[in-house]
Order: structure tokens, then C-alpha cells, then sequence
């Protein structure tokens, strides 16, 4: 098959799907609108860098691919203004879906009455995520997302939910699993770079209440770090903390379960029951991060088993390969019924 991704870059994610895609026998790339040097991409339209005569005609390369690829995997947003791009292809024929990620669909309003650590405002965000379901809903009925924490806001839209879980490069990973003689584990956490919808006062939170007990760890905050920077952080880390407000875990958790390190996270409870079986992440969220982090502190042996449980949960559930084969079953199908 021939598989293009497009057009707003998710942390890596387009660029490791088209990756995943190529290593098990696909064509695939991804297009970016935009791509800073943080993470790899395909082809970069640099529409933001450019003159304005290159921002008016560098989207039309879109109609030579048209031509050329058999699928279209959309993230988030359409690439041509007023979907121009969804038109011609539904005008086509050529199968497309559209992938979600979080922040871009998530309703506060329902997100408030479900999570009690969430307490975001309504915003005129809230309006622009229902008018992208409403818009991406009139065009098709199947909706692509990384787990089940969305259904709340999905199924309302879409008539069928894909679940495809986050994609990791396991291979660019080495695995360091936490010391069974280190007496003074690292905790390591990335805050959000917008707000505080990781929850990481909290975080501070149980930190300091832990400084005063004489537990003893030493506490990384990782900030205004390359990604590569932050890799080396994370590898040398023996417990990471993703997020305690969300109820679902991040791309972050990946990563730190893919270098063989125990991952802290708030996991909804009614969400528990619907990951893979070996889930490995530790639970714990605003009310029990202090307790839940003074056991793994003082658990060489635990913190040790738990990393080796997530490596291997990542290799079977979020390797680029993995889902890979997971997509090319959901696109054969659709070509199927052409």
C-alpha cells in the first residue's frame, strides 16, 4: 500500500507511523505544515517560513500525491484550507481517516463531570473541538484514537472508534533498568509546557512532603530540553512521573517504559480494564502520588521488576511495527470495500 501522513506532526507520531508502515513493507512518508528541528519528518512545507507566494502554492503538491497514494491518515486537521483537500479526495474516491490525540477533541465540560483532578475552564477551545468532530463526523463515520479515554467524547460523532495505540521506536531505545543496589533513586518529571494539566504541583507537592520525612531520592524537573537532551535525563532516571490529572497516560510514559524505568501515571479507574493485558504502569493520582511514590522509593526490587515489565509491554503494544500491523488491517479493510 501506499500511505501518506498528515498534516500536523504529534510529537513524533506521524513521522513513527509512516516509519512503522515503511519497516514492515508499506510507502509511506508523512507531511508536516510545519516542522521545527525537534523531530524527524518526511516533508516539511515550511508554510510558516516562507514568503507568501511559497505559503500560497507550497500546499499544492497535495494533488500530485493524491494521485499517487492509496490512503490518507489525517491528524487532527485537514491541510488545505476549507478542506479543499477532504473534497477532492472524497471526489476521488481515495479512502482517508482522521486520528485524534487529546487536547484536541477534549471536551472540559465532560471532562470535568467524569475526572474529579480535572478543573480546567470552558474556553472558546471547548467550541473549536466540537466544531472539528462535527466537521471531521459529517466527512467520515470511523475516528482513529490511542485508547478507550475518549469514548466519552467520541462516540457522540463517530459510529466506529479504532483504537491504535501510541507508537514508540523501541529500537532507538536501550533499556536501563533501575540499579537494585542504588539507595538514592532519581524521580524524574517533565511538566507541561502549558499550564499545569500534568498535575505537577502535586508533584512538588508530595516531593517536599517526602524532603521532610528524610526519604531518601534525589528529584529531576525536566525543562527547556532538547528531545535528545531529555532522552539521556530520562535514561539515567530510576522512577518517572508522567501526569496525576488527565486519567490516561502520554507519549512520555512510552518513552519511559521503552528505557525499562517504572512509570507513574493517573489512570482512571473505569479505564483500567481496557488496556492490553501486562499493563504495567503504576497508578496514582493527586490524593495517593506521595504514598505511591514513598513504596517505589524504598523498593529497589519493585522499581527493577517494574521496569523490565514495561520494556516488554512496549515492544508487544506500542512498537512502530506493532502498530503498524494494526493500521494496515483497518486500511485493507476499507480498500477492500471499494
Amino acid at each position: 500500500m501506499k500511505i501518506i501522513q498528515l498534516p500536523t506532526e504529534i510529537a513524533g507520531q506521524c513521522y513513527l507511523t509512516a516509519k512503522g508502515l515503511r519497516d514492515i513493507g508499506h510507502d509511506a512518508m508523512n507531511v508536516a505544515r510545519e516542522m521545527g528541528l525537534k523531530y524527524p519528518c518526511d516533508y516539511n512545507l515550511r508554510l510558516f517560513h516562507s514568503g507568501p507566494f511559497r505559503k500560497l502554492f507550497n500546499p499544492f503538491p497535495f494533488f500530485k500525491w493524491a494521485k499517487y497514494f492509496d490512503i490518507f491518515h489525517y491528524h487532527k486537521s485537514t491541510l488545505l484550507p476549507f478542506g479543499l483537500d477532504i473534497k477532492y479526495l472524497k471526489y476521488k474516491k481515495k479512502p482517508f481517516f482522521v486520528e485524534f490525540w487529546g487536547s484536541d477533541v477534549r471536551i472540559n465540560k465532560l471532562e470535568r463531570e467524569r475526572n474529579p483532578y480535572f478543573n480546567e475552564p470552558d474556553t472558546n477551545g471547548s467550541k473549536k473541538q466540537i466544531k472539528r468532530l462535527e466537521y471531521w463526523s459529517r466527512q467520515t463515520d470511523e475516528v482513529i484514537f490511542s485508547d478507550n479515554s475518549f469514548d466519552i467524547f467520541l462516540k457522540p460523532y463517530f459510529k466506529k472508534i479504532h483504537i491504535v495505540r501510541q507508537r514508540i521506536d523501541t529500537s532507538a531505545f536501550i533499556p536501563a533498568y533501575p540499579n537494585l543496589e542504588c539507595k538514592i533513586p532519581k524521580i524524574v518529571h517533565a511538566p507541561s509546557r502549558n499550564g499545569d494539566n500534568k498535575g505537577s504541583r502535586f508533584v512538588e507537592n508530595a516531593i517536599n512532603a517526602l524532603r521532610i520525612k528524610k526519604i531518601p531520592f534525589e528529584y529531576i524537573r525536566v525543562e527547556n530540553l532538547t528531545n535528545e537532551e531529555a532522552i539521556k535525563v530520562y535514561s539515567e532516571a530510576d522512577i518517572i512521573i508522567d501526569q496525576l490529572i488527565l486519567g490516561a497516560h502520554g507519549i512520555f510514559a512510552c518513552e519511559g517504559m521503552a528505557l525499562g524505568k517504572p512509570v507513574i501515571c493517573y489512570i482512571q479507574d473505569s479505564l483500567i480494564d481496557t488496556y492490553p493485558e501486562g499493563f504495567p504502569i503504576v497508578n496514582a493520582n493527586p490524593d495517593t502520588i506521595e504514598s505511591v511514590l514513598e513504596e517505589l522509593i524504598l523498593s529497589p526490587q519493585k522499581r527493577h521488576d517494574i521496569g523490565k515489565q514495561g520494556r516488554k509491554y512496549v515492544e508487544e503494544v506500542h512498537d512502530i511495527k506493532v502498530v503498524a500491523k494494526r493500521l494496515e488491517k483497518i486500511y485493507q479493510n476499507t480498500l477492500d470495500k471499494k
